[in-house]
C-alpha cells in the first residue's frame, strides 16, 4: 500500500504543480473561458487559487506539511468539482482522477487527521 500511497502523493502535486503554474505561465492551451471563469481571471482571485495549488503541490512533492496541504487541495477539488459539474463540463475527466488520489491520501495519512474531528476540543491553556 506504501508505494500507491507515495505514486499518488506524487502524481496529485505534479497535477497541482503543473496547472497552478499554467495559471501564470500559460504552457498548457486552454480552451476559450467560461464566463465564470473569465470573472475570475479578470479579478485576479484565479491567482489566489493558482498560487495556492503551485505551494501545495511544492508540498506533496517534498513530502512536507502533507496533511495541511491535503486540506487545502480538499477544499480546490471541491470547487473544481463544482465548477466542472455545473458550468463547464468540458474537462470533467480530471474530476474521478483528482478524488481518487486525494482519497487515497487521506487513507493513508488519517492518522493525522483524528484530531480534527475532536467533538469537544477544549483549548490548550498552559
Amino acid at each position: 500500500m506504501l508505494p500507491i500511497i507515495h505514486a499518488s502523493r506524487i502524481l496529485l502535486g505534479l497535477l497541482f504543480l503543473a496547472f497552478g503554474l499554467n495559471g501564470f505561465y500559460t504552457f498548457i492551451p486552454v480552451p476559450e473561458y467560461h464566463p465564470f471563469m473569465e470573472i475570475l481571471v479578470s479579478s485576479g482571485y484565479i491567482y489566489l487559487v493558482k498560487s495556492a495549488e503551485v505551494v501545495c503541490g511544492i508540498l506533496l512533492l517534498s513530502n512536507r506539511f502533507v496533511p495541511l496541504a491535503l486540506v487545502v487541495l480538499g477544499f480546490d477539488i471541491i470547487n473544481i468539482t463544482t465548477y466542472h459539474l455545473l458550468l463547464d463540463p468540458r474537462n470533467v475527466w480530471i474530476v474521478p482522477i483528482l478524488w481518487c488520489l486525494l482519497l487515497v491520501l487521506i487513507f493513508g495519512y488519517r492518522t493525522y487527521f483524528f484530531e480534527l474531528f475532536s467533538f469537544r476540543a477544549k483549548p490548550d491553556l498552559k
